[in-house]
C-alpha cells in the first residue's frame, strides 16, 4: 500500500510540474495562480499548496526537474576528452543557455532568481543549490580528464577549478536572464574574455 501511495505521490507532483510549466510560458509567471495550476493539473489548491507552499515553490519544483535533465545532457553532450579548459567551459555555458531558454523564457527566469535569493532555505532552494553542485562536478570530472591527458597541470585543485568556473559561467547566466537585450552570443564572448583574461593570469 505504501508503494501505491507513493506512486501517487509522485504522479501528483509530476501533474502540478507540468502544468505550471505550461502556464508559465503562455500566461506568465505574475497572471498564473496556485488555483489555476489546481484546476489544470486536476487537483485542489489545497494539494498544491501542501506539496509546494506557494507558486515561487513549484515554480522552483520546475527548474529541479529540469536541471536533473541538464545533467543527464550535459554528461552526454560535454566531450569526455574536452580539446581545452576554454573549449569546456564554453560548450558547458552554451548548454545550459540553451537547456535554460529551452524550458523557461527570460522573465520566468528572473522569478527564479528571485525565489532563491530571497525565499529563505526550505526543502526546494537545498535541491535547487544540491544540484548547482552536481553541475559544477559535470565540469570537475572533465577537469580531471584534462589533467589524465596531460592537457592541465595534475598540481591543480580540479574540485576547486571546476566549481570556480561554474560559478564565472553561472554569473554571466544571470547576466544573460537579466537582460532581453544580451544573446546567447554576447553572454559567450564576454565568458571567453573571462576566461582568457585569467588563464593568462595564471601564466603569468
Amino acid at each position: 500500500m505504501s508503494g501505491l501511495r507513493a506512486r501517487q505521490k509522485e504522479d501528483r507532483r509530476n501533474r502540478i510540474v507540468a502544468a505550471a510549466k505550461t502556464l508559465f510560458r503562455q500566461q506568465g509567471f505574475e497572471k498564473t495562480t496556485i488555483e489555476g495550476i489546481a484546476e489544470a493539473a486536476g487537483l485542489s489548491g489545497v494539494t498544491v499548496h501542501n506539496y509546494y507552499g506557494t507558486k515561487a515553490g513549484v515554480l522552483l519544483a520546475l527548474v529541479i526537474e529540469s536541471d536533473k535533465l541538464l545533467i543527464e545532457k550535459l554528461e552526454d553532450s560535454l566531450p569526455a576528452t574536452p580539446d581545452s579548459l576554454t573549449d569546456l567551459v564554453l560548450q558547458f555555458a552554451g548548454d545550459v543557455m540553451d537547456h535554460a531558454i529551452a524550458n523557461l523564457d527570460k522573465v520566468i527566469w528572473r522569478q527564479v532568481i528571485a525565489a532563491v535569493t530571497t525565499g529563505g532555505v526550505t526543502h526546494l532552494t537545498r535541491g535547487y543549490f544540491k544540484l548547482d553542485q552536481q553541475l559544477a562536478f559535470v565540469l570537475v570530472r572533465r577537469i580531471e580528464q584534462l589533467q589524465q591527458e596531460g592537457k592541465l597541470s595534475a598540481e591543480i585543485d580540479a574540485t576547486h577549478l571546476g566549481k570556480a568556473l561554474f560559478h564565472l559561467q553561472n554569473a554571466r547566466f544571470i547576466q544573460f536572464i537579466s537582460s532581453d537585450e544580451l544573446s546567447r552570443a554576447d553572454i559567450e564572448q564576454r565568458l571567453r574574455n573571462d576566461l582568457a583574461a585569467l588563464f593568462a593570469v595564471g601564466t603569468a
